[in-house]
């Protein structure tokens, strides 16, 4: 009898302490990577590589009570600091005056990290990968496959002991597991986590700050086109704020976004140049080009996709 309960007892175990399928396990560590970033007082030097070109960048983040606060400096851009506090990110700029912005995230570093979980999941699947050394740290590789075939993949490298991101791969569309591949990398040189508050970070909680900057919108009210066709799991935002890239002869503009990515497709007035198409790591550029105008759409999709958007435009 006791035999019997003994089995019966080891068959309960058993079947309750199955592992976690390899999606789960995914899941979960990316789960524990949007803490890191969100919840740890860290000091992060990080590099962006793409195109042959390197962008570096200083990034601090902590926590005190309730308040969050956020610096990051570009190291190549003098004269240029991002602050975020709680729900507002300020641009200091030292020879143009301060834009101020309200967000939840600062939009130069990886969105990926900063999304809703949901809307994640209902674009990608996450694999769970082999572990490795990096940089003396052990990382696990952690996979986002897009759903969708005409959307970028992501790998990821992940500090074991913290969570926090060590490497981000953006790749191509059409490879999704060809390393060789990556269109941008986005990778830390530097993580220092801490228990406190860095003495910069208190000190930007509490000088003042310009206030909230009005939106401006770039949307003409009366539209001469129309954009018949757009790419899976993309709108159009109804109210699209101005953008760099756009200029004073605009004459039709739209933005898209999935909740992750965001592309700007805009009609110009022709400036004789010929169609043409490049990439700026994972950012395509297109211009469709004609005798009276030119259609630019610009944003992290493939030159297949900017190419349909441009011709949807009626």
């Amino acid at each position: 009898m006791m035999k019997w309960l003994f089995g019966i007892c080891s068959m309960v175990v058993l079947c309750c302490s199955q592992p976690a399928s390899a999606e789960e396990t995914g899941w979960a560590l990316f789960d524990k990577v949007q803490q890191s970033v969100k919840q740890h007082n860290f000091d992060v030097s990080y590099v962006v590589l793409k195109g042959g070109q390197a962008e570096t960048y200083r990034w601090l983040h902590g926590r005190s009570g309730d308040k969050e606060i956020e610096h990051l400096i570009p190291m190549y851009a003098d004269g240029v600091d991002i602050v975020r506090r709680s729900d507002k990110v300020y641009y200091l700029l030292s020879e143009r005056p301060s834009l101020v912005t309200q967000s939840s995230s600062i939009k130069e570093l990886p969105p990926l990290l900063f999304q809703s979980p949901e809307k994640i999941r209902s674009l990608y699947d996450a694999v769970a990968g082999s572990s490795s050394l990096m940089d003396g740290r052990s990382a696990q590789l952690l996979r986002l496959s897009a759903i969708d075939d005409n959307r970028h993949h992501y790998w990821l490298w992940v500090d074991v002991q913290t969570g926090f991101p060590l490497r981000i791969d953006t790749l191509s569309e059409q490879h999704p597991n060809n390393k060789n591949r990556a269109l941008e990398i986005w990778q830390v040189t530097h993580l220092r986590i801490t228990p406190e508050l860095p003495d910069t970070l208190a000190q930007l909680l509490e000088i003042e700050l310009p206030a909230l900057t009005p939106p401006v919108v770039a949307k003409p009210a009366s539209q001469p086109h129309q954009l018949s066709w757009l790419p899976k799991g993309f709108s159009i935002s109804d109210d699209p704020l101005l953008v760099p890239q756009l200029q004073p002869d605009v004459l039709s503009y739209w933005l898209l976004s999935d909740g992750l990515h965001q592309v700007s497709v805009f009609v110009q007035n022709s400036h004789q140049l010929p169609t043409q198409a490049y990439r700026d790591g994972a950012t395509t550029i297109y211009v469709q080009a004609d005798a009276k105008q030119d259609v630019t759409v610009i944003g992290p999709i493939s030159i297949e996709t900017a190419k349909r958007l441009a011709a949807a435009v009626r």
